[in-house]
């Protein structure tokens, strides 16, 4: 959903400081789930709907269809591609299958829909991000983005839910270009969206798979180790490795002195 947000904000780059203008500029990017938002409320969403069937050990289920469908994702684009939303209900079916449901393909995809709309309802920003500092991080920079694997209606209503919706100049989903991370598509969309050349450009994920994509074409990568999901990969070498999200803040910075992404 590239372009949501079309206005673009006061950045480094048009600010004039002590009469001369910054020339450099800089676009951040971030993952949303896990990075920005906290997912546990998914799994809890899920294994309370797991509940409401009589389904024996909710928790443990709940977490492996997780899991599972995480790791279905990457595979999933170009000609292969399905919503997240399929895949997670193609997961849960296989799930409840082996353990003799009978009604597994008829529940699955009710199951899944009420888990995300509960999540939706109920999600909450990671401890370590305020809407204060995304929003004083936007005036600091040429374009803040967040590209997202999720169906576009879903992570719309998780926007909007916790108070981020008018805080991104570009919102690019999975749905939208059928691309999930970390194939070099979806992280195309996203420079296309705001203009922006890789080099300029830092993304930021829990996800070192995600990052693994992002580097491949050029752009930084920043790690926020979240320890929610086990992780599929190794960051690239390079990664610049946050200990709280706030320290983009200190990248931004030496990027307007220095014109490097640096952590120091």
């Amino acid at each position: 959903m590239a372009n949501k947000y079309p206005t673009t904000p006061k950045s480094a780059a048009q600010t004039r400081r002590k009469g001369a203008i910054q020339t450099r500029s800089i676009f951040v990017f971030f993952d949303l789930g896990g990075t920005l938002v906290d997912l546990r409320g998914i799994v809890a969403s899920m294994a309370e709907r797991l509940t409401a069937v009589h389904t024996r050990g909710p928790v443990p289920l709940a977490l492996r269809w997780a899991v599972t469908t995480a790791e279905a994702l990457p595979s999933a684009h170009g000609p292969r591609f399905r919503s997240e939303r399929e895949i997670a209900s193609e997961v849960l079916f296989e799930l409840l299958a082996k353990r003799g449901r009978a009604d597994a393909r008829d529940v699955s995809p009710k199951l899944v829909q009420d888990a995300w709309a509960g999540y939706v309802r109920t999600c909450s920003l990671q401890p370590d991000v305020t809407v204060a500092w995304l929003r004083n991080l936007r005036t600091k920079v040429a374009g803040l983005g967040v590209v997202t694997d999720g169906d576009t209606d879903a992570v719309a209503g998780v926007l909007s839910h916790t108070g981020l919706d008018k805080l991104f100049d570009s919102v690019t989903t999975s749905e939208a270009v059928r691309s999930y991370k970390p194939d070099l598509g979806i992280y195309r969309a996203a420079l296309k969206a705001l203009k922006a050349r890789p080099s300029e450009s830092l993304f930021v994920s829990d996800a070192a798979l995600d990052l693994q994509g992002a580097a491949r074409l050029g752009l930084a990568a920043a790690w926020i180790p979240r320890s929610l999901l086990p992780d599929l990969a190794k960051p690239p070498p390079g990664t610049l490795i946050l200990s709280r999200i706030q320290d983009v803040d200190r990248i931004v910075t030496r990027h307007v002195r220095t014109g490097r992404f640096e952590l120091r």
